[in-house]
Formats: structure tokens, C-alpha cells, sequence
């Protein structure tokens, strides 16, 4: 029903039509029902999700509804196929801007943005809507005949066209701004427009059979697996990647080896730690974790992994290093701790301890153990010199 050019009923191919779109319901309710346990308890951009899998699922069965219509003579079977194509076009105008809205919110969790930007950009897609429900009343996207026979107008080039622009949109957007957020994103937007536009390309040249909404359904598909993924390869409270991806990048790197790979680990933790969750509350330690993330992310931005290995301990990967640019991130680091304790009132100045080792791609153990013996010789070393200024200024009190 998406495609540019009418045709006569005899081109569509039926079964066609319900092995495909009965494939792209079967897709959409398998990943709704695994969502639907967890919908209460997830982000806004998961609730996005859940509704464009919905409504996908939706209208690869309207769909299949429209073309069994199409040419069948009953009384009612006219305002039936009017409303079927009117919520079709109205489903396809809201799943496009919802893929908007999943990509922003993916982007930025920004909740005040949505609610001052949105509206807005919702604006093409309600004006979709209010024509597609008039087309109840007058032709203005499409025409259904005395034969029950469905026809397209010159406008309908205009919800297509909304539908492209939002998806094409979405994709601008993730690859302007991927890289200028504290986030680490599994969103390919790629795998879930390129089956879409191939899908539209397919239905436009070949009327009668429907490839539209089941290409959606398999770009939500793709889509759903690597949201999984990221699932499990990041850290939920920090944003970052977790030990899974550390150990996961580790293997990754030793089966390069041959190929000249150098990398340098840096393995931290944040001084004192136990005794912010002791003075101030854990949820005060968590929001030093958060903080520290994303000091992290700023000082090695587009440079270096950064891995919440556990706890309070955090591991930087680098690759093709030399020694000065180590010590241009550990000068970041410092600088960015030294802004985020002027700005913010904590139990204790936040500091690091850190242990920098390099990375044979061979003896994983060996990497881990130098880094980790390097970061606590740093950290004794600091809490020996804390303990000569405590005795020192005890002694100038006495």
C-alpha cells in the first residue's frame, strides 16, 4: 500500500502479501513479548522502542487486511478499506517520528529537550495524521472507487515524503552528535534503514506483493539485537563499557597481534571510596562513579576505551600510543578532576590512584597483574604521605 504507483487488483499476489507480512508480525511479537516484562522498568527511548515494534506489528496486519479488501464487493467493505488505509498512513507518519524521538533520547536522556523540541518536530506527522483522517471524507491521499478498489492521488508524494524525511532525519542526527555525548552507542542506524528503504524501492517497482512494514520489522530486528548487545556490554549505572567488553576487546586484540597492535592500559581507582559510602551514602558513591565516567570520557574523548572494570576501579585502553600522548590523557584526567572538584560539593576531593602498564597481546594475566600492582603502589605511596601530614599537623596542634 506504500508504493508510488496504482495498479490493477490482479497484481496482488495474496499469499505473497501474507507470508511476508505474517513474518514481520511473528518478528514484532516475539521482541514484544520479551519487551513487554521489562517495559515498566526501562527509559524513555526502551518505551519508544516497545511502541514503533507495536505499531509495526500493527500495520503489517492492516496491511494484509487492505490488499485481501482490495477489489472484494460487501456492504461495508468501502468505509472498511477507507479506514484501513487512513490508519496505515497514520501509523506509518507516528512510527517515523517515534524513531526520531527513540534516536534523540538514545542520544542525549534529555527529558527537558524532548519536551521543548518535540512538539515541534511532532508538527509534519500530526498534520499526516488530521489529511489521513479527512481522507474519510474526501479524497485527499488516496481514493477508494465503487469497486472497492484503491487508487492514490498526486498528494499522496506528501506522506511519503514525511515518512523519509523523519528516518532520514534520525540518521543525521545519531552520526552528528554520536561522538559529542558521554555515551557509548550499539544503534547502527544503518541496519535498520537499510532493509527499509530496500523494502520501499522493492514495493514501489512491484505492486502486489508487501515488503514495507515486514522490512521494518526486520530493521527493528537488527536493531533489537544490538540493543541487547549493548545491553550487555555496558555498565548501567555509568554508561560505560563493562568487564564483558573489556575482556571480550582483550581477546580481540591478542588475535592481532601480528599485526603490530601497541596498547597501553591504565587501571584506576577512586581514593578513599569507602569512606564516601560510609560518610555520605552509597547513593553519594554512585554519584561519584557517575562522575568520575564522565570525567574519564572527557579526558580521552575519541581516543581511548574507558571500561568500569568493577566497584570503584576503572581501566583506559589505548591503542598506537607513544609516551606523550599517555601523559597528555593522565593531564586530562587531572584537569577534569580538578573542574569537577571546584564545582561540586563532595565528602572529600575526588582522586584517582592509577597503574599504567603496556599490552603484549600475549600474557593477559601479566597486564592485568602490572597495571593493578602499579595502581596500589601509587595508592600506598598516597595514603603514606596523607599519614605524615595527619602526624605532622597533630604534632603543630599539640
Amino acid at each position: 500500500m506504500f508504493g508510488l504507483m496504482n495498479c490493477s487488483v490482479s497484481q496482488i499476489n495474496i499469499p505473497a502479501v501474507l507470508v511476508a507480512n505474517g513474518l514481520g508480525a511473528s518478528l514484532m511479537l516475539v521482541i514484544l513479548v520479551c519487551k513487554r516484562r521489562q517495559i515498566q522498568k526501562t527509559y524513555n527511548d526502551s518505551r519508544f522502542f516497545y511502541w514503533m515494534c507495536l505499531i509495526c506489528f500493527t500495520l503489517c496486519l492492516l496491511e494484509t487486511a487492505g490488499f485481501i479488501l482490495d477489489g472484494k464487493v460487501f456492504p461495508g467493505a468501502r468505509q472498511i478499506s477507507l479506514i484501513f488505509n487512513a490508519i496505515i498512513l497514520m501509523l506509518s507518519a507516528v512510527i517515523a517520528y517515534l524513531w526520531v524521538c527513540f534516536v534523540d533520547y538514545k542520544l542525549f536522556s534529555d527529558t527537558h529537550r524532548f519536551q521543548t523540541f518535540y512538539p515541534i518536530m511532532a508538527i509534519p506527522a500530526a498534520l499526516i495524521c488530521l489529511m489521513s483522517l479527512a481522507n474519510l471524507f474526501v479524497d485527499v491521499f488516496f481514493s477508494i472507487s465503487d469497486r472497492n478498489i484503491y487508487y492514490r492521488t498526486p498528494l499522496f508524494i506528501f506522506p511519503w515524503a514525511v515518512v523519509y524525511g523523519y528516518m532520514t532525519f534520525g540518521a543525521f542526527l545519531f552520526h552528528h552528535y554520536r561522538k559529542r555525548v558521554d555515551k557509548y552507542l550499539f544503534l547502527p542506524v544503518i541496519v535498520f534503514l537499510i532493509p527499509v528503504y530496500l523494502g520501499s524501492i522493492i514495493q514501489l517497482f512491484y505492486y502486489g506483493i508487501s515488503v514495507i512494514w515486514p522490512s521494518v520489522a526486520l530493521g527493528l530486528t537488527f536493531l533489537y539485537m544490538n540493543l541487547q548487545s549493548e545491553e550487555a556490554y555496558l555498565d548501567p549505572l555509568t554508561n560505560l563499557y563493562n568487564r564483558s567488553y573489556l575482556l571480550h576487546y582483550i581477546q580481540h586484540i591478542s588475535k592481532q597481534a601480528k599485526k603490530g597492535r601497541h596498547v597501553i592500559g591504565i587501571m584506576m581507582d577512586v581514593d578513599g571510596f569507602k569512606q564516601i559510602n560510609d560518610n555520605c551514602g552509597h547513593s553519594k558513591g554512585d554519584t561519584v562513579l557517575q562522575a568520575v565516567g564522565k570525567v574519564l570520557l572527557r579526558a580521552t574523548r575519541d581516543t581511548a576505551v574507558v571500561i568500569r572494570y568493577g566497584g570503584d576501579e576503572f581501566v583506559i585502553l589505548l591503542e598506537k600510543t607513544n609516551p606523550h600522548q599517555v601523559q597528555s590523557v593522565l593531564d586530562n584526567i587531572h584537569r577534569e578532576l580538578e573542574r569537577y572538584n571546584s564545582q561540586n560539593s563532595v565528602y572529600a576531593p575526588v582522586s584517582l590512584s592509577m597503574g599504567i602498564a603496556e599490552f603484549d597481546c600475549k600474557d593477559v594475566f601479566g597486564f592485568f597483574q602490572e597495571m593493578d600492582k602499579k595502581m596500589y603502589n601509587e595508592k600506598r605511596a598516597l595514603y603514606s604521605r596523607r599519614a605524615v601530614d595527619e602526624a605532622l599537623t597533630s604534632r603543630g596542634e599539640g
